[in-house]
């Protein structure tokens, strides 16, 4: 009878094993899982928020002359009238007057191009002008447009002689701002 008695507390603990246990078992297994993930994000977090502090930090360092001149490199927006200003002081050093200075907006025209990183991050624009110069002051011209901080690619040079050695000169270059 003992032996029977024993056999049946053992059959009714498997069978509650397996009918409550087993699935309070794997519940628990299950919200521990979750637990350390939700653990592992808020490491991550920490982490993210203790680099953000450390950029902040170094950006606080860094001088305002400097900050300035990136916002010359690549503007945060379109002012058309400090561009037109900035190249009349490049052309004014070597005699030259600009005229005529358009400010044409372009289309995204590489939208099939793959890029890294965000390539909507920023927009291009054309800008056109004309002057009169003599030879030497044009490529003095240029080479200061070059080293300028104002990114700016040279799209298109049109030129045209006249009697006097002077030269029309026709200039596109393209320019970028950030959104």
């Amino acid at each position: 009878m003992k032996n029977s008695t024993a056999t049946i507390l053992i059959i009714i603990a498997i069978g509650l094993f397996y009918t409550f246990t087993s699935s309070q078992y794997t519940a628990v297994q299950n919200l521990r899982a979750e637990a350390l993930e939700y653990q592992q994000v808020l490491d991550g977090a920490e982490a993210i928020s203790q680099t953000n502090a450390s950029i902040e930090d170094q950006y606080r360092k860094i001088p305002k002359s400097e900050i300035e001149r990136l916002g010359k490199v690549l503007p945060d927006n379109i002012d058309t009238v400090r561009l037109a200003l900035d190249l009349d002081g490049i052309a004014g050093r070597y005699g030259i007057s600009l005229k005529k200075v358009q400010v044409d907006r372009q289309e995204d025209d590489n939208a099939g191009v793959i890029s890294v990183g965000n390539p909507n991050a920023y927009e291009k624009v054309n800008v056109t002008f004309t002057f009169i110069s003599n030879y030497s002051n044009f490529t003095s011209f240029l080479a200061d447009l070059e080293k300028s901080l104002r990114i700016a690619n040279v799209h298109s040079i049109y030129f045209q002689t006249n009697s006097a050695g002077l030269y029309e000169h026709r200039i596109t270059i393209e320019t970028y701002w950030l959104k």
